[in-house]
């Protein structure tokens, strides 16, 4: 159960820094600059509500995903 939070933790931290950089081109020039307007607007949470609906619609697949290969491995071996 552990490695599956701390994979599951390391999973939504990459799609948080994945879709941080896509979206926020300058994080890599002048990061700082970048955080100073995300104080000054008080927006603190958006960067993770995003993260968590990409997550979901990731996990929603993964999940649909491994439920159609164990179905067709079971017809398979029959």
């Amino acid at each position: 159960m552990k490695k599956v939070l701390i994979r599951e933790a390391l999973i939504f931290s990459a799609l948080l820094i994945l879709l941080a950089l896509s979206m926020h081109h300058d994080l890599l020039d002048n990061p700082l600059h970048r955080f100073v307007l995300l104080q000054e607007r008080g927006n603190y949470l958006h960067p993770f509500v995003y993260t968590l609906l990409v997550f979901l619609i990731l996990f929603l697949l993964r999940f649909v995903v491994k439920k159609i290969t164990t179905f067709v491995s079971k017809i398979r071996n029959k």
